[in-house]
């Protein structure tokens, strides 16, 4: 695969990634709206506070280790699987906790934030099986 349109593939997947940052990216059942970057800062405490549901976040930090793999123009083997089925699992029903005393809300509406996260993360997963392809079939 051509470095350059790899380049320009992972800027255009990290703009879809920042973007989605920056808009509202769940609503709770009591009305709460979660904005994409309060989630990333915090979703990562979900599963000390025994919210399960939260391990969904864990595939920003496979997001990360891909681009960088995909960029280095390394194979990233099935790490791009555990990525998706760990952002899929955001589909499911799930909790937000919505204050440091543990009360939690269930997760009623996905909102933009969230579709831009989940486009970056299937965009990426892609990238990334493309690579793993064109890399396997120079090796033979």
């Amino acid at each position: 695969m051509k470095k350059h349109f790899k380049i320009i593939t992972l800027i255009i997947i990290w703009a879809l990634y920042f973007i989605s940052l920056r808009f509202t990216a769940l609503t709770t059942a009591s009305g709460d709206k979660f904005g994409g970057l309060i989630i990333l800062l915090t979703g990562w405490l979900g599963v000390f506070a025994g919210m399960m549901s939260a391990v969904c976040w864990y595939a920003n930090l496979f997001f990360l280790y891909i681009s960088i793999q995909t960029l280095r123009g390394k194979k990233t083997s099935i790490s791009h699987i555990f990525m998706l089925l760990l952002a899929i699992r955001a589909f499911f029903p799930m909790d937000l906790m919505l204050d440091e005393g543990g009360n939690t809300s269930k997760v009623a509406e996905h909102n933009l934030g969230f579709y831009l996260w989940f486009s970056a993360i299937v965009l990426l997963s892609i990238l990334a099986f493309i690579n793993w392809r064109m890399i396997r079939n120079s090796d033979n």
